[in-house]
């Protein structure tokens, strides 16, 4: 198989002195499905972002086609034949799948007239879109499309502009796991057509699905690559984290009588969640399972006082939560990880050390009128050492310069730091490397075993089934099925979820 990348001692150094990466180098072959595997931090993101023209190396050779390769923007890779899809998209919403697809080129289908040929652009959109086995259509706009479907759009973009080296970055971790599967083979097919696929994903049940060889960085250094039949995960794992892991996890098989949450009748004002009823037992860490879309997201939006009820009652410790706003309900002890960090959980654009304080300057505990800066520092150097977040030296740095899972353990340290009664966390582990997911996982456990209840509302039902003493299913804004550990059943667990069983 010829080679079609080749990077000799590739390095990266930041202006805050962040080395994230040092002297890697490493060959993709055409045609295959190549995976880069690492910690959060490890230099995946930046490595991927040299080859696309989003940033230059410090130092190193790159060569693409056995030519020098040098872009100084996305355009210029694009010119070579290098597509990337981005973890977050990039579409426009209120316009169509087609429009999206040949945005930039419209003037290929201008009539004589100037006017754009719609019929000619449809038709042009929609012979890929056949070729490519896809169950969308040139006319559909983007905001109606699911997620898993958008994702798909991404990579028509990318091929539509005549790619053959293709940058998957995290493309599942938006995806339910029902749709993942479905990806994946979708993914396949684009190899068929030919095309080399570079495929960036913390989920090792993906990567040893697809992929042909496994290139493994820590911490900005390469540590090998490997063809699929010479590891296997336990191996690749431990390589990424450097030392020897056992990433078993299972939950405990207890629950305690004391009720702290204690939920009633919940319908929503959107009218998603109906007639929902639970308990969160103090200790406990109760799982929500479902599909995408069929309530999770109203459930945390409802807990956060940001979604209002049409009935039903929410009483912690038997004192009411319905009337309170968000804070509110953070007085009277909940603390909340959102689904999305970049939009609702971090202020992108502001400094660590303003996120890690986010929310805590209401209660006091940096002076009453001023801002004590060294109690904010020391606050900020407490939750970056308990979880590993990789920040370089300048905590007055924007955060949105981390990486999205070291983003993630500074949102997650910043929420467990308020010490509450109930935790309520959605997708917390979205994007997360092996190691990242173990910590998460850990400061739950330990959590619970002050007597705090979490709750754990995702679309990884292995992550579910690991850490969660009782798992409900939602179905349509409905509690389907309930179970218990030890008496999980995987089968069982998604009849329910597709509305096989309930």
């Amino acid at each position: 198989m010829l080679q079609i990348l080749a990077c000799d001692k590739v390095s990266k150094t930041y202006p805050n002195g962040l080395e994230a990466l040092k002297e890697v180098s490493f060959e993709v072959k055409k045609g295959e499905i190549h995976a880069i595997v690492g910690e959060n931090g490890a230099g995946k993101s930046t490595l991927m972002n040299i080859l696309f023209g989003m940033i230059k190396p410090s130092s190193g050779e790159i060569r693409f086609k056995n030519s020098l390769f040098s872009p100084k923007h996305p355009s210029e890779a694009i010119g070579l034949g290098i597509g990337m899809v981005h973890q977050h998209f990039k579409l426009v919403q209120s316009i169509t799948v087609a429009e999206n697809v040949v945005l930039g080129m419209e003037n290929r289908f201008q009539n004589k007239m100037r006017k754009i040929d719609r019929a000619e652009m449809n038709r042009s959109v929609a012979s890929l879109i056949e070729k490519l086995k896809m169950s969308i259509s040139p006319d559909d706009k983007i905001e109606n499309l699911p997620i898993s479907k958008k994702q798909q759009v991404e990579i028509l973009k990318v091929l539509y502009r005549d790619t053959d080296f293709i940058i998957l970055d995290e493309p599942t971790a938006v995806l339910a796991p029902n749709e993942v599967e479905d990806f994946l083979e979708f993914v396949m097919e684009i190899q068929k057509m030919g095309k080399t696929v570079v495929f960036i994903s913390h989920r090792l049940g993906e990567v040893f699905a697809i992929a042909d060889r496994i290139t493994i960085l820590r911490r900005g250094t390469l540590v090998g690559t490997y063809e699929k039949k010479e590891v296997d995960r336990e191996s690749i794992a431990n390589m990424m984290i450097g030392t020897d892991t056992d990433l078993t996890e299972h939950p405990e098989d207890f629950l305690k009588e004391e009720v702290l949450l204690s939920v009633e009748g919940l319908v929503d004002i959107s009218g998603v969640l109906r007639d929902l009823s639970f308990k969160l037992h103090a200790g406990e860490i109760l799982g929500f399972a479902g599909v995408g879309g069929n309530g999770q997201e109203e459930l945390f939006e409802v807990l956060a006082g940001n979604l209002k009820l049409s009935s039903g009652e929410m009483e912690l410790r038997d004192s009411s939560l319905v009337q309170l706003d968000t804070l509110g309900r953070r007085r009277a002890g909940i603390a909340y990880i959102t689904d999305d960090r970049m939009k609702k959980g971090l202020a992108p654009d502001r400094s660590i050390i303003e996120n890690s304080m986010a929310g805590h300057h209401k209660f006091g505990s940096f002076g009453k009128a001023l801002i004590d800066k060294s109690k904010a520092r020391s606050f900020a150097r407490s939750i970056i050492t308990d979880y590993d977040v990789r920040t370089g030296k300048n905590l007055n740095t924007a955060v949105k310069a981390l990486s999205g899972g070291n983003m993630q353990k500074l949102l997650v340290g910043r929420e467990i730091a308020y010490n509450p009664a109930i935790l309520v966390a959605s997708q917390p582990t979205a994007g997360v490397d092996v190691a990242a997911r173990k910590l998460i996982h850990d400061s739950f456990r330990k959590l619970s075993e002050t007597g705090s209840g979490v709750i754990l509302i995702s679309g990884d039902l292995e992550e579910i089934m690991d850490l969660a003493n009782r798992i409900i299913v939602l179905y349509r804004g409905r509690a389907v099925a309930e179970m218990s550990y030890p008496d999980y059943d995987t089968t069982e667990i998604g009849y329910y979820m597709t509305g096989i069983r309930g």
